[in-house]
C-alpha cells in the first residue's frame, strides 16, 4: 500500500486530498494544525482500517514540529511514496506599497509557512522518501506566483503572492538536485477555491468545490508523466501556466 503525507489537511484542498487517497487505498499521513477543526477525526472513524489514516500533529512553519512530524511518522512506517506540500498562511493580509506603513513580520510569516516550510518539510523526509518506491513531490502554488502574468494587475497584498513565487522557485531548485536521484515533482495552481467551515460545509464565496479540485490533482500527482525531465505548473483545468 503506497503512503502520502499531505500538509494542511485540517479542511479544504488538504482534506479533499485525503478522502481522494483514502478511497485510492493510499496509506494516509494527514497533517493537521487547526485544532478548532474536527473532520480528520471524523474521517478516520470512517476508514476501513484503522491503520490507513494517521493524524499527524503538524506546523510548517515550525521547524521543530516538522522534526517531531517526522519522528511520528518514522515510528508508523519505514518509507514514504509522496509528499503534497497543501499547507499555506492565506487571509486578508494588508501589506503593500500604496497601504502604508509596510508591515515587515507579515511577509516574513508568509515566507516561513509557503516557502521555506515546504523545503524544510522535504529536507527532513528525505530518509523516508529515499525509501519509497514513487519518489514524487508535490507542491500546491497559485496564479499570483506567476511573474508573467501578474502584470497591470492591482489589488494585491505582497506576502501571499511574493511567498508563492519563491515557492516555485524552491521547487525549481529540489527538482534540479532531485530529479537526477530519481524524484519527481509536480506543481500545481488549484484555482479559487470555496472555504471549507467546522461542520464540512462549503462557504459560496468562491467558485470551487475543493474535492473536485482534489479529483482532477490527485490523478495528476498519482500518474507517471512521459516528460517529467520538464518543471511546469500545471491547474485545475488541465493548462500549463508560465511561472
Amino acid at each position: 500500500m503506497p503512503k502520502v503525507l499531505i500538509t494542511g489537511a485540517d479542511r479544504g484542498l488538504g482534506f479533499a486530498f485525503c478522502k481522494e487517497f483514502l478511497s485510492r487505498r493510499w496509506t494516509v499521513f494527514g497533517g493537521k494544525f487547526l485544532q478548532d477543526y474536527s473532520l480528520l477525526e471524523q474521517e478516520q472513524d470512517k476508514a476501513a482500517s484503522a491503520s490507513q489514516l494517521h493524524i499527524v500533529p503538524l506546523d510548517v512553519g515550525d521547524i521543530s514540529s516538522i522534526a517531531a512530524a517526522r519522528d511520528f511518522v518514522k515510528e508508523r512506517t519505514d518509507s514514504l511514496d509522496m509528499i503534497i506540500s497543501n499547507a499555506a498562511l492565506m487571509g486578508e493580509i494588508k501589506c503593500a506599497i500604496d497601504d502604508l506603513p509596510l508591515d515587515l513580520e507579515a511577509p516574513w510569516n508568509s515566507f516561513r509557512v509557503n516557502a521555506l516550510g515546504p523545503v524544510h518539510l522535504v529536507e527532513y523526509f528525505l530518509p523516508l522518501l529515499d525509501k519509497g518506491e514513487k519518489k514524487r513531490l508535490c507542491f500546491i502554488s497559485s496564479e499570483v506566483s506567476s511573474i508573467v502574468l501578474m502584470k497591470h494587475r492591482y489589488g494585491n497584498s505582497y506576502p501571499y503572492p511574493m511567498s508563492k513565487t519563491s515557492l516555485n522557485m524552491s521547487v525549481r531548485l529540489m527538482h534540479n538536485l532531485l530529479y537526477p536521484q530519481g524524484y519527481t515533482f509536480r506543481l500545481y495552481h488549484p484555482g479559487w477555491m470555496k472555504r471549507q467551515m467546522h461542520d464540512g460545509s462549503l462557504a459560496q464565496a468562491a467558485v470551487i468545490d475543493p474535492a473536485d479540485t482534489a479529483a482532477h490533482a490527485s490523478k495528476y500527482f498519482e500518474k507517471n508523466l512521459r516528460d517529467e525531465h520538464r518543471m511546469i505548473m500545471y491547474d485545475y483545468m488541465g493548462q500549463e501556466w508560465p511561472f
